[in-house]
């Protein structure tokens, strides 16, 4: 029974209210929501995160994902490796501040995880503290976070090409009030086109065009945003911008071809012209780049820190099975229990790193159904 239950809220991530169902209509018993947490706790018992650890320091790669995922005026610091994909560590605090991260990052040292490669996002808080704690790592700055940002100042330059069309639609005479006759109608319609307006309210809803790759435009795409060129022309320079800076993160090239690329680009005559384009460059400036593009010198490391990103959508996943886990305690327990259920169905899991008191398993403690 404990099993059950203990699996259905683990395994399965359901929340409390619907195991109740699940155990009415599956096993005809009425079970109250504090024997449900009994189970929680239960099965929190049963598990060693020790041969958590030993499991982790025999399989990591040696690439570290860092993040961390905000609930409830709480931090939760996660550690993943993304190559072999599990979690590495963990960590509840208050502030997401630089002593926190520091202590997170001791912790890792002090369990003799060896780092070469850290994937972060663009947080000041790993500027300077991975490499005093593990001299010669390469630090990998998310590519995804500075794309996003790139992409937002580009949009900025649309909306604000697309606001000056407006404001001219505004002026003019003005016009007479009422609908023009039948006869005069198709006149006007014909001689006029699209109005500033029109052309504003055009190019803001295709806006998205400027920002996507050549290889994802579809025809009716392209016809799109030949239509917004010809009716905004300064749109090119954002246009050709953007291209280029996707092929600074391409898989196939040198980091010598990455940095002469860059290079080409601010020194570019009209980009440092445009205001949106100049914050643009600052994006990837040539410190910053050379982080960027660390992913360059190895065979199959991440450009990105999806793989953290997709652990801390694994929590809130967590939480949404019971939304008055608030407890740092409970929550802390909660995680293990799924980071302990994750590994022993992980492929790489063998059952020696399993402690257990004796040769056999004691026939209550808990077993995680495939």
């Amino acid at each position: 029974m404990r099993n059950t239950i203990a699996n259905a809220l683990i395994r399965d991530r359901m929340p409390y209210t619907l195991v109740q169902q699940r155990m009415r209509e599956d096993h005809c018993l009425s079970v109250s929501l504090g024997y449900l947490h009994q189970c929680f706790l239960w099965a929190h018992e049963q598990i060693d995160m020790e041969s958590h650890w030993a499991f982790v320091l025999a399989h990591f790669s040696g690439v570290l994902c860092i993040d961390e995922v905000h609930d409830s005026g709480r931090t939760i610091l996660f550690a993943t490796d993304p190559l072999n994909n599990f979690t590495v560590f963990f960590k509840v605090v208050d502030t997401n501040d630089q002593e926190h991260m520091n202590a997170f990052l001791q912790s890792l040292k002090d369990r003799g995880l060896a780092v070469s490669v850290a994937i972060t996002d663009g947080s000041p808080l790993y500027k300077d503290a991975l490499q005093s704690y593990w001299r010669g790592v390469e630090h990998q700055l998310c590519i995804f976070h500075v794309i996003k940002e790139v992409n937002k100042l580009i949009l900025d330059g649309v909306r604000a090409i697309k606001n000056g069309l407006k404001r001219q639609g505004n002026k003019g005479r003005k016009k007479r009030r009422g609908r023009p006759s039948k006869k005069v109608q198709p006149q006007r319609e014909r001689r006029r086109g699209m109005t500033k307006k029109e052309q504003a309210t055009f190019i803001w809803e295709h806006q998205y065009l400027i920002v996507r790759k050549e290889e994802e435009l579809r025809e009716q795409d392209q016809a799109d945003l030949a239509l917004m060129l010809s009716i905004a022309p300064e749109l090119a320079l954002f246009r050709r911008f953007n291209p280029q800076f996707y092929r600074l993160f391409e898989t196939e090239i040198t980091k010598q071809c990455a940095r002469y690329r860059r290079t080409r680009m601010v020194n570019h005559a009209a980009y440092p012209a445009n205001t949106f384009l100049v914050k643009a460059l600052k994006k990837i400036s040539k410190e910053k780049f050379d982080k960027m593009i660390v992913y360059l010198g190895w065979e199959n490391v991440d450009r990105t820190n999806n793989h953290v990103e997709r652990h801390n959508r694994v929590f809130r996943m967590l939480q949404k099975t019971r939304y008055k886990r608030r407890k740092v305690h409970t929550i802390e327990k909660a995680i293990e229990l799924d980071l302990y259920s994750r590994m022993i169905r992980h492929p790489l899991y063998d059952e020696r790193f399993q402690e257990r008191s004796g040769p056999d398993q004691e026939e209550s403690d808990w077993e995680i159904a495939a």
